[in-house]
């Protein structure tokens, strides 16, 4: 059944920008500064959650460690590069007349630090709910001016698809170089330009 796409919303950290190491690396410092040691494979899964729902986990004052992870992440943002694809494939889409948004559960104060050409971005200050709250979605696509059934949600983990399989999204999961997968994906693609593919695929057409 074909569909017209009139958007497509991203999330950000390890799905635009190749920077799961580098938040890693934060939260480690951030719960040591407050002298809990909490493992790598602990974290790693995590990344991605609303950085309150995951220090909490771990601390009894989630907020300030939050914050110390943020103020290590900005000071070492520099390391931090959006994957190859990314300006290219955004760029497209733009010339396509598909609408884009960065829906994020980064705060506004590091998203700031990046220029990211899309239409509209949705950070953890600006909801509510986090993601896998539906929230930050349903928030964009308003932005967007266009339907949860028109608009696809890439994703590098599960806590990226399942809000938007909940709205009816086509939940895409991208792997950038991991051997992973979910079963809450409609497609799972290695880079953010096979978006472009997914697109074609879904309107009836063949090629770029």
């Amino acid at each position: 059944m074909e569909m017209q796409v009139r958007g497509v919303i991203f999330d950000f950290d390890g799905t635009l920008l190749d920077s799961v190491d580098l938040r890693v690396t934060a939260w480690k410092k951030a719960f040591q500064s407050f002298g809990v040691e909490v493992p790598e494979d602990m974290i790693r899964p995590m990344i991605g959650y609303p950085g309150v729902d995951l220090a909490k986990k771990f601390v009894n004052n989630p907020l300030d460690v939050e914050m110390l992870q943020e103020d290590y992440f900005l000071r070492n943002i520099e390391s931090a590069k959006f994957f190859q694809d990314v300006i290219p494939t955004l760029s497209k889409l733009k010339a396509r007349g598909i609408k884009t948004a960065v829906v994020t559960s980064t705060r506004r104060m590091v998203i700031q630090k990046f220029s990211i050409p899309v239409d509209h971005v949705v950070t953890i200050d600006d909801v509510s709910h986090g993601k896998p709250d539906s929230e930050p979605y349903e928030k964009a696509l308003k932005m967007m001016g266009i339907s949860a059934e028109e608009c696809i949600v890439v994703g590098d983990i599960e806590n990226d698809l399942i809000p938007a399989k909940k709205i009816r999204c086509t939940a895409v999961l991208v792997k950038h170089g991991r051997k992973i997968s979910s079963s809450y994906a409609d497609y799972e693609i290695e880079n953010i330009a096979e978006i472009l593919d997914i697109i074609d695929h879904l309107s009836g057409k063949n090629s770029r």
